[in-house]
């Protein structure tokens, strides 16, 4: 009997011990079916986005164990009893075996036996402690029962309070495109509240920081309208991958110079250090590499603090495979989420989007067949590694050829902020056959070194201080010595103009940089350049083009009657330069590279008033088809501006040395577009084009509120209809999704449709629809499957009306 009563203390004595709570998933003596159910665990967790949400909190994870010869798949830790209840209620959906237990040692049945197996009575006590023993059980069996439904009582108590707080969490955790639309809605109220206050502060003080609010919110919705239709095209696997022949310096150039426009002042040292393999021209997705590209370092600026972010660019070559270019990303970073790393979420707290970039990232790296990946360096540092296939082009053992031989081989002294940097600049060097010194700041600044031993002088434009030119001015008296300053394209500092520094070269450099620049510090004769100069009889715009102050959409009207033509790759950046001219009635024509513009120009050189190029673009690129239109004299009088990410010097004298009349940088606003339009096209010179009648007409549109849906893209009648029938190629079909996911009761996925759903009809403004996909999500919440049932004739009759006012909306 004592023996008994000892099992019955030692079980009472491990419930008071229990210091957590945790939940038994399944268990099993067969480890393959167990393995099973945790691969399952996983995908669970990587698909529901409320359970996403607590684990990025809590970080409780699966686990298995081995108890008694049986495999036990646990979840744990959870000190939170909402966080328990949540996961509990959502994952005994998926484990209809699963149950809450409050210990953190193996299962409490399990470790009854074993004590009572530890104090077996001898043989002949067997008789007289049978019953006795079979009683204690009964007793702990009851208690047992006892605290179980005590456990499900306050469990259900949990869960009534978890259901109070569910459609809170929901309405804020849920996939991006759940809160899009809300969330647009209120970045375009606060543009409009804060263009309010800049009207009433106008007179009173200074309006530096509402301005920049102003801008702040009006680029943060455009990317927002954006990344939607990428989303959408995405879902609608309208992607598509082309694979084209491109420059690589042009991706890197556009890259740097995009990062640098939306974080000036920012204390960044970008360093692309670039294998001496890696081609020149190669040939895959130049638009989505560099999508992908900005994506990742958007991503690392926004999230840590690093100071310093280095892009080692490597080819790797296989019989097998073929070639790859890989990046490797390293910023001093430690990657804390790195399973939910490539999904996506809204923070309300920061009011911003958490890895929408890299959702998009990773999803066209896949369309690529490429890899994108975190690694590790060590313990406390990761870095992102992404890998694409490419062919390579002109493949010359000499992919860069100087003009003569005389800039091969220079003796070059280098002195950087960053020993990174330095070193990926000596490799850019090296590659023409320089013989490189590199110096630190410091042994710099201890010692100043003997520059006669020079030809080539590369100093950080922080240490050229009065002793420095001094000395440099000294030995450039006498010898030919050049003398570069290395300036930081995220940095706004300007040196002080001087007659000792030959070129400033801004950071970071590309191969074809340094070999642009060894040609221009030794003024090699280019009689191209000479005669595209003399022909360009046009006026040209070396700064910015004269302000036009209080410009808005209708003002292009006053261009009507002219064509233009748009040189651009991106579809994005075609609808918002196509947005820009709004109602104008001018002619408008799309070119998506060099090659098509040249060959649009012959058959139309009569009718073009006005080109509107690109630099970064496949097949071929801007600085090369401005060249070739600038060769034919019958297209002498057409003006070409540029649109461009490019902004360093080098990049801005290049567009002019071709022939460029001006350029714009992106993004552009449109005072700087109509600008440029005013500075070159005469009104009197343009038939005007019929008229049309294109203002909107109210139309009685069930389901559809095109007011609320045009709020949502900064009233772009343009955008929006290019959102709607995005939405109708990816979601016209979906009645029949929802119809037989219902039928095979696979609510799982039943509830992502809804949650793209809930997104995509707020943006739109499709009320009606939108209140039916709500009620079916609150259904699958709240498991009554038998009602959605009931939901698929309503789906597919308010689907069907919402198409045909789309419909009739697009045609008016």
């Amino acid at each position: 009997m004592f023996k008994v009563w000892f099992v019955f203390l030692v079980f009472y004595n491990i419930s008071l011990l229990a210091v957590g709570e945790f939940i038994i998933l399944d268990s099993s003596k067969n480890e393959g079916k167990i393995i099973q159910s945790k691969l399952k665990y996983n995908s669970i967790i990587n698909t529901d986005k409320d359970i996403m949400y607590v684990l990025d909190k809590s970080k409780f994870k699966a686990s298995i164990t081995i108890n008694n010869n049986s495999y036990i798949l646990k979840v744990e830790p959870f000190t939170n009893g909402n966080t328990l209840a949540l996961v509990y209620l959502t994952l005994k959906q998926h484990f209809p075996n699963a149950f809450v237990l409050q210990n953190t040692k193996p299962i409490i049945k399990d470790r009854i036996v074993n004590v009572y197996k530890e104090i077996e009575p001898k043989e002949e006590e067997v008789d007289n402690t049978m019953w006795t023993a079979l009683f204690g059980l009964a007793i702990i069996g009851i208690l047992f029962m006892f605290l179980s439904s005590d456990q499900i009582r306050r469990l259900k108590e949990k869960h009534e309070k978890m259901k109070a707080k569910h459609q809170y969490l929901e309405d804020r955790q849920h996939e991006v495109l759940s809160s899009m639309g809300e969330n647009i809605h209120t970045i375009a109220k606060e543009t409009m509240s804060h263009t309010n206050i800049l009207a009433d502060k106008v007179k009173e003080t200074s309006l530096e920081e509402d301005v920049r609010k102003v801008i702040y919110n009006e680029n943060e919705l455009l990317d927002m309208t954006g990344d939607l239709i990428k989303f959408l095209r995405l879902k609608s696997k309208k992607v598509t991958i082309s694979n084209e022949v491109f420059n690589f310096n042009n991706v890197l150039n556009e890259l740097s110079g995009l990062l640098s426009n939306s974080h000036k002042k920012r204390d960044i040292e970008l360093i692309f250090d670039i294998d001496k393999d890696v081609p020149r021209y190669m040939f895959s997705d130049s638009l989505h590499l560099g999508q992908i590209l900005t994506n990742l370092l958007e991503y690392i600026i926004q999230n840590t603090q690093t100071t310093e972010i280095k892009v080692s660019v490597v080819v790797l070559s296989s019989l097998t495979e073929g070639l790859k270019i890989q990046f490797h990303i390293e910023a001093d970073m430690k990657i804390e989420n790195k399973d939910t790393l490539f999904k996506s979420y809204y923070d309300e707290h920061t009011r911003s989007y958490v890895g929408l970039g890299l959702f998009v990232a990773k999803e066209l790296t896949l369309l690529m067949d490429g890899e994108l990946i975190i690694d590790e360096v060590d313990e406390y540092e990761d870095y992102l590694l992404l890998t694409i296939p490419i062919e390579e082009k002109n493949k010359d053992k000499r992919k860069y050829r100087l003009p003569n031989k005389g800039l091969v081989g220079k003796k070059m002294l280098i002195v950087d902020s960053s020993d990174n940097s330095a070193i990926a600049i000596e490799k850019l060097f090296t590659y023409f056959k320089a013989d490189v010194t590199i110096l630190s700041p410091n042994q710099f600044n201890q010692r100043m070194p003997d520059f006669s031993k020079y030809e080539i002088i590369v100093l950080s434009d922080v240490l050229f201080e009065a002793n420095i030119f001094r000395a440099l001015k000294s030995i450039k008296a006498h010898t030919n010595i050049k003398v570069i300053s290395l300036a930081n394209l995220f940095n706004t500092y300007q040196m002080t103009p001087n007659n000792i520094i030959d070129i400033t070269m801004k950071k970071p450099l590309t191969q074809e940089y340094v070999f642009d620049t060894l040609i221009q510090l030794y003024e090699v004769n280019d009689t191209n350049k000479e005669n595209n100069q003399n022909i360009n009889l046009l006026a040209t715009y070396i700064g910015d083009f004269p302000t036009v102050e209080n410009i808005s959409l209708d003002d292009f009207a006053r261009f009507r009657g002219s064509h233009i033509l748009i040189v651009e790759d991106n579809r994005i950046n075609q609808k918002v330069v196509l947005s820009m001219f709004g109602h104008s009635n001018m002619k408008l024509s799309i070119a998506n590279n060099g090659q098509e513009a040249l060959d649009f120009l012959e058959d139309n050189s009569d009718s073009v008033n006005f080109v509107f190029m690109d630099i970064n673009m496949p097949v071929m690129d801007g600085f090369v088809a401005t060249e070739k239109i600038r060769e034919n004299r019958k297209f002498d009088n057409i003006p070409i501006v540029s649109l461009t990410a490019l902004i360093s010097e080098h990049e801005i004298q290049k567009m002019f040395d071709v022939g460029m009349n001006g350029y714009l940088s992106k993004p552009v606003k449109i005072e700087k577009l109509y600008s440029a339009l005013n500075s070159f096209l005469q009104k009197d010179k343009f038939v005007d084009i019929e008229e049309t009648n294109k203002s909107y007409v109210p139309i009685d549109l069930y389901g559809l509120n095109v007011e609320e849906g045009l709020s949502h893209t900064k009233n772009s009648t343009i955008f929006y209809q290019e959102i709607l029938r995005e939405f109708l190629d990816a979601y016209s079909d979906s009645d029949k999704v929802f119809e037989r996911l219902v039928k095979e009761e696979r609510f799982g996925q039943v509830k992502m449709l809804c949650l793209d759903m809930k997104g995509l009809t707020g943006t739109i403004g499709a009320k009606e629809m939108h209140i039916v996909i709500n009620e079916i999500y609150q259904y699958i919440i709240y498991h009554k499957p038998e009602v959605i049932h009931s939901y698929i004739p309503k789906y597919k009759k308010e689907l069907d009306k919402l198409k045909k006012s789309i419909d009739i909306y697009l045609s008016v």
